[in-house]
């Protein structure tokens, strides 16, 4: 599974931050995952990876948790 990405530049008057967007064209491996990344927002905008949330925690995975394939974070410029 390729999940693909972009660095988007947040600046603001005082502030700027990176934020790490998915893309829409990134391929899931099943369609459990896709599901749950859709009802659950579990992509994590900081460090660029999807996320399962435990204990108010977010966990990165690099396998998906549902048919353990191997999740590759491709980086867009």
């Amino acid at each position: 599974m390729n999940a693909y990405f972009r660095k988007e530049i947040q600046a603001f008057e005082y502030v700027s931050f990176t934020e790490l967007k998915i893309e829409k064209e990134s391929e899931f491996c099943c369609e459990k995952l896709e599901k749950y990344v859709s009802s659950v927002k579990s992509w994590n905008g900081k460090i660029g990876k999807f996320c399962i949330v435990e204990k108010e925690m977010y966990v990165p995975i690099d396998y998906c948790p549902f048919c353990g394939k191997k999740i590759q974070y491709v980086l867009v410029e």
